[in-house]
Parts: C-alpha cells; sequence; structure tokens
C-alpha cells in the first residue's frame, strides 16, 4: 500500500535527521517532488539538522537550569494540531489506521520536535556553563588532503576524532538547490555508517558537520551520495 500525504509528511523528521530506510526515502522524494507544502516544511527544518549535530554530547553537563514553564504542555498542544500524539501518551487504535511500517515512523514526529527544540537550549546551556570561564580550545580537525568531487562541485573536508565516533566538517559548493544528499562513512571491511542527510543550496556554499558510529581508527573513505544514487564527494580517511 503506497503511503499517504499525511504518512509521507510524518516521515519528514526522520528524513532531514538522514534516518529513513532506502524505500521509504526514494517514495519521500518522489513525493517532494510534487508537493509544495512538503517541500517548505523539509526546507524549513533542515537549516536546523546542523545545530543538532555539532551539539557534542561529550561537552554536556549536568547543570539545575529548569526549562521554561509549561513547555511541556505548549509542544503538546502544538502536535495535537498537527494530529500527533505526544510523548507519554496512547493514541486509541481508530478504523483504517496507518500501515504498521508508519506506526513506528510517528515516533519520530515528537521525538524530533523535542530535538528541534532542544537543540538552541542544548547549545545556549553549553554557552551559559562556559561563560566566566576560560573558553576550551576547539577540536582538532584532521584535513581529507584528497576529497574527489562530480564535475562543477567543489569540496573540502575535515575530521574529528571522537569516542563515541568521526565527525566528518564538510564544505561544498555547485550543489544543486533543494536536492538531498546523504552521507556515509566506510570502514575498514566495507561496511558503510550513515553520517546523516542535507540539502543543497543554489549559489552559496555548504557547510554541515556530519557524525557518524564508526571510529575514526576503523573509518576508510566516506561518500556524499545524490538522489540518483551517484557519488559526488568522496575521500579518503587517514586514520
Amino acid at each position: 500500500m503506497n503511503p499517504t500525504h499525511e504518512e509521507l509528511r510524518e516521515a519528514i523528521g526522520a528524513y532531514v535527521l538522514g534516518q529513513l530506510d532506502d524505500d521509504l526515502r526514494v517514495q519521500l522524494e518522489a513525493h517532494l517532488a510534487g508537493c509544495d507544502e512538503c517541500r517548505a516544511e523539509v526546507a524549513e527544518l533542515a537549516p536546523l539538522v546542523p545545530a543538532l549535530r555539532q551539539v557534542d554530547p561529550d561537552r554536556i553537563v549536568a547543570s539545575d537550569v529548569a526549562p521554561p514553564p509549561a513547555l511541556d504542555d505548549r509542544i503538546a498542544r502544538a502536535l495535537a494540531l498537527q494530529g500527533s500524539t505526544p510523548v507519554g501518551l496512547v493514541a486509541a487504535p481508530v478504523e483504517g489506521a496507518a500501515h504498521p511500517r508508519f506506526a513506528a515512523r510517528r515516533r519520530w514526529v515528537p521525538a524530533v520536535a523535542g530535538a528541534l527544540v532542544g537543540a538552541a537550549a542544548a547549545t545556549a546551556l553549553v554557552l551559559a556553563l562556559t561563560s566566566g570561564q576560560d573558553a576550551p580550545a576547539g577540536p582538532t580537525v584532521i584535513a581529507v588532503p584528497q576529497v574527489q568531487a562530480a564535475s562543477g562541485v567543489q569540496a573540502v573536508a575535515g575530521l574529528v576524532d571522537h569516542t563515541w565516533g568521526v565527525e566528518l566538517k564538510l564544505e561544498a559548493t555547485g550543489l544543486p538547490a533543494g536536492e538531498a544528499y546523504d552521507v556515509m562513512v566506510i570502514d575498514d571491511a566495507g561496511r558503510e555508517y550513515d553520517a546523516g542527510a542535507f540539502l543543497g543550496v543554489s549559489g552559496r556554499k555548504v557547510v554541515c558537520s556530519m557524525n557518524s558510529s564508526v571510529l575514526l581508527a576503523d573509518a576508510a573513505r566516506f561518500e556524499v551520495v545524490d538522489p540518483g544514487g551517484a557519488v559526488v564527494i568522496s575521500g579518503p580517511i587517514p586514520s
């Protein structure tokens, strides 16, 4: 059964975070080609994804700073207007419920909403906790010396070694606006690790940080793949 407009719309949060399986991603991208409403939602959410990926779990520490009063209620009301069930509530079964494949996807709607709201708060929290102290040194970025790019595309890349995996810092120009690009890190055994996705921007440089769960010592190369499956940017990872 083909997914409905609403089912595909509910998958947009997972899509911009690079968490959809290939089959659903292809269906959503085909839907985006003809749906102005969903394309607008992707465009609205996509700029927030790099902020999420730049929140370093290793640098977030406990604090007694409380979220604004009634924040949970405001998020719940906003989700209710969109027909979604807030975290902690159980929706009663209804006749003609969505295909089971999409039942698990619905959890992404509140999760992404909370993550996008929380990203700014987490970033502000880290800044607040470090104010009045010496600013910590930035991470060491290891240059990727042999970045290859498709015709008309220019790109540079760097790597940051974390305890939880490798972070890829990418700058690129020449990528068509609105097209979604998947980023993967391949390890020494040829296994692929999802590092997220981003949208091309017309006439401007794309600057993003992508994270994968493979350690730098085990990573062999990275690839950026266009919607048609072609590799448009790639490079070996020195380890």
